[in-house]
């Protein structure tokens, strides 16, 4: 069944933004996502349907979702950092912003009316799955995956990108502390079990959000030694010009991930991905009839869809 728009009301939505504002408008340096849901928890008491999950992300409950999508629009106003580790805290031009405002619900409209379109957006694309081929399918799968890891934490995509990485044979010698977030190298693998033989894989997972410009790999390549390969995921794409720039770099070997190369890896190795990983990122297969009149859509008859539950 898909979900009502307004299933939630807003003063609901507001109370929740509103609550997270408050927690961090006393801690200067902000605090983790674990840390505010924490409290969320312990302050407001959710209702049953908030605590459970939309058909389309499953796993993480409602008001963990309007949570981090209805505070998209503040973070792209200035008014609230989002670390690459999962720390949130409001910058100075949020704080002179709230100062502004007499009232919340003026300050946290934005956000309500963002996080509503997304969720229109998403019952429209769910009402069209069923209606539509094999394309539409794709599509929706495509969008559903990037919106997916777009609100997980850091730390569940480099679990994520670790279990591929070791499907492919890979062994990974180390990953960065999760409160560490200016590291530019997110983990190190080798092909050799003890990591004594080279080459060693260096590998940079950016923000689903951020397309990744030239600037982004000449600074990833100045961690590259000779004998080194770097892996660059970027969900969120690479800018033009990229991949001629790669290849054009004197010495460092970098191979570039964007989300369709990414998607097509996980289900080409899905038989090898660990337990853990795929708990994260399950996909699995959908086969639809590939009757005469759609056969030029269908490239087999078969696609992988990302259904989840």
């Amino acid at each position: 069944m898909i979900d009502q728009i307004d299933e939630i009301p807003r003063e609901r939505i507001n109370l929740i933004l509103k609550t997270v504002f408050e927690l961090l408008w006393f801690e200067t340096e902000g605090l983790y996502v674990s840390d505010i849901i924490r409290y969320l928890r312990a302050t407001i008491p959710f209702t049953e349907f908030e605590t459970g999950y939309y058909s389309f992300v499953p796993y993480i409950p409602r008001y963990e979702v309007i949570m981090r999508i209805g505070t998209i629009p503040l973070v792209r106003a200035g008014w609230l950092e989002k670390t690459k580790n999962g720390c949130w805290f409001i910058t100075s031009t949020g704080r002179i912003a709230c100062n502004k405002y007499k009232n919340s619900e003026d300050f946290f409209d934005a956000s309500i009316q963002l996080f509503q379109q997304w969720k229109y957006r998403e019952n429209k694309r769910l009402d069209l799955f069923d209606s539509d081929p094999f394309n539409t399918a794709k599509d929706f799968s495509t969008s559903n995956i990037r919106q997916y890891l777009d609100i997980l934490d850091i730390k569940d995509i480099r679990l994520i990108i670790a279990s591929l990485l070791k499907a492919l044979g890979c062994h990974v010698l180390w990953n960065v502390p999760d409160k560490e977030d200016n590291s530019i190298v997110d983990m190190i693998c080798s092909l050799d079990p003890l990591g004594l033989r080279p080459p060693r894989l260096l590998v940079h997972i950016s923000k689903c959000s951020e397309i990744t410009t030239s600037a982004n790999i000449d600074a990833f390549s100045r961690q590259i030694e000779p004998n080194d390969i770097g892996m660059y995921f970027s969900f969120g794409g690479f800018s033009e010009g990229t991949q001629e720039h790669v290849l054009k770099l004197p010495q460092p070997r970098i191979r570039l991930f964007d989300l369709d190369r990414f998607i097509n890896l996980w289900i080409e190795n899905v038989g090898k991905i660990d337990q853990e990983g795929y708990a994260k990122l399950p996909l699995r297969p959908v086969y639809f009839l590939g009757l005469p009149g759609h056969l030029r859509s269908l490239p087999d008859n078969s696609a992988m869809v990302n259904i989840k539950g």
